[in-house]
């Protein structure tokens, strides 16, 4: 029963976000609409220096995982 319960909480909090994205850009729903694309498009612009720098590392083999640990003799 539960169960249930979750997604109407979920699309409570939903629709409360989507009220204040729109909310804080005049009560346009375009602008709302430009304003998260922007966003989207910012932070797919970040996951793919943060893949990419990921990626260098285990080319260079600095994961970590080959590092002898300090504590053990």
């Amino acid at each position: 029963m539960t169960d249930q319960v979750h997604p109407a909480c979920d699309t409570d909090r939903m629709e409360a976000d989507v009220t204040a994205v729109i909310e804080a850009c005049g009560g346009d729903p375009r602008t709302a609409i430009k304003a998260l694309l922007v966003e989207q498009e910012i932070l797919e612009q970040r996951i793919a220096r943060l893949a990419s720098a990921l990626s260098f590392g285990y080319v260079r083999g600095s994961t970590g995982a080959n590092r002898p640990d300090p504590a053990r003799p």
